[in-house]
C-alpha cells in the first residue's frame, strides 16, 4: 500500500488521477476519433456553404467567416522567373453580425497579407490577398496564414503549398 504524507503530495496525486480520468474519457472526442464530422466552409459559384456543419446556419448568432479556399498549391515555380506570387481569396460573412478581420499572422518574412480593414457586413464579401516573395525561398513551400477575426469561428487557417526552384 502506498503511504502518502503531506497535503501537497495528496493534492498532486488527486490532481493527476483526475487528469488521467478526464483524458481517458474525453481524449477520443478531442483527438478527432469521435463520430462527429468536421465543419468545412467553401464558396462555390459565388455562394458560400457550410458543409457537414453540426449547427445549422440559422443558429449562427454572430459573424461567420467563410473563405472560397483554405489551401492553395501554386505548384512548381522558378524564383527568377516568378519573384512574387499574389494569391487572392474571397472572404464572405455568413453570420448575422458585421465581421472585422483583426489581423493576419504569417510565420515567414517572405509572406504578407493584405486584408480588408473595414467591417464585412452580413452576407457581404471582400478580397484578401496573400503575397509571397520567392527570391530567397528554395525547396518545398508549406506555410500557414492565420486569420484572426470577430467571427464565431475566430481563427481560420489558410495553407499555401508549392515548390520553389532557383
Amino acid at each position: 500500500m502506498l503511504k502518502v504524507k503531506g497535503r501537497k503530495v495528496r493534492h498532486r496525486l488527486l490532481f493527476f488521477t483526475a487528469m488521467a480520468t478526464v483524458c481517458v474519457f474525453f481524449a477520443p472526442q478531442s483527438c478527432g476519433n469521435s463520430n462527429t464530422k468536421e465543419s468545412v466552409t467553401r464558396i462555390t459559384d459565388g455562394q458560400c456553404y457550410i458543409v457537414q456543419q453540426e449547427t445549422p446556419i440559422d443558429s449562427i448568432v454572430g459573424a461567420y467567416l467563410c473563405l472560397d479556399k483554405s489551401r492553395y498549391d501554386f505548384g512548381k515555380i522558378r524564383s527568377k522567373r516568378t519573384p512574387k506570387i499574389a494569391i487572392e481569396f474571397e472572404v464572405a460573412n455568413l453570420g448575422k453580425a458585421p465581421l472585422v478581420i483583426l489581423k493576419a499572422d504569417v510565420f515567414c518574412g517572405c509572406m504578407s497579407v493584405d486584408y480588408p480593414k473595414a467591417p464585412i457586413f452580413p452576407q457581404g464579401r471582400a478580397k484578401l490577398t496573400v503575397t509571397i516573395d520567392t527570391k530567397n525561398q528554395i525547396g518545398v513551400f508549406n506555410k500557414p496564414v492565420f486569420i484572426k477575426s470577430t467571427a464565431d469561428n475566430d481563427i481560420v487557417t489558410i495553407r499555401i503549398l508549392g515548390e520553389i526552384e532557383k
